[in-house]
């Protein structure tokens, strides 16, 4: 204090700007450290699906970092080769520094999740006695994870690994099963033992067990 004036300092914090550029638009971006990928597309003009509300849990914003890197807070959906080869979930990762981006094509992200319209329905043939016939058969199943090369659903992914190991064609599951399915295949690491109805005229699926 000076003559009774009290003399007050101005600064300034500047947050340090990064550029990211994305193939598809041909468009670059500067934003501050920090900022998600998803919202730099968005300055971009890049549209990302994300129909999870950006809470990283479809993998539909899934990017490749071709140059630079940034900081992943998420892999979910992601293998550790799609991680190895540069890909990022957009709403989960964060820049640091200048990157450089390529969106691949939406339809090669597009992951066809079992939901509630699913319907699957359990057919049982004429004749069928179940005093007499005993059609449960037990075929441990090893599924190959989803990859950023194979985005096959869940059902369809175990229907394949049946299909391989039975030669069974076109297996049946029954809804509240087909519910389930996704969490019983990641909880089990993508190894599970199938029991099947064989007598049925396809094959229902009746449950899905640990190894």
């Amino acid at each position: 204090m000076m003559n009774g004036c009290v003399h007050h300092s101005k600064f300034t914090i500047q947050m340090a700007g990064h550029t990211v550029t994305f193939d598809v638009t041909e468009t670059s971006v500067t934003v501050p450290t920090g900022t998600l990928l998803s919202e730099a597309a968005r300055q971009a003009g890049v549209d990302l699906n994300q129909p999870c509300g950006g809470q990283g849990r479809c993998g539909r914003c899934a990017v490749q970092v071709v140059d630079g890197d940034v900081r992943r807070r998420s892999t979910l959906r992601l293998s550790a080769e799609d991680v190895a080869r540069g890909y990022a979930l957009a709403c989960q990762s964060v820049v640091e520094g200048d990157v450089s981006i390529h969106v691949p094509p939406q339809e090669q992200l597009e992951r066809r999740l079992t939901t509630d319209r699913t319907v699957a329905e359990v057919a049982v043939p004429t004749g069928y006695d179940p005093l007499t016939a005993q059609p449960v058969r037990r075929v441990y199943l090893t599924l190959t994870p989803p990859s950023m090369d194979d985005q096959t659903d869940d059902w369809n992914r175990l229907q394949r690994a049946l299909r391989q190991e039975t030669g069974i064609e076109s297996p049946q599951i029954s809804l509240p099963l087909l519910r389930k399915l996704g969490r019983i295949l990641r909880q089990e690491n993508w190894q599970v033992t199938a029991i099947l109805h064989e007598e049925f005229t396809q094959s229902p699926i009746s449950n899905l067990q640990s190894p």
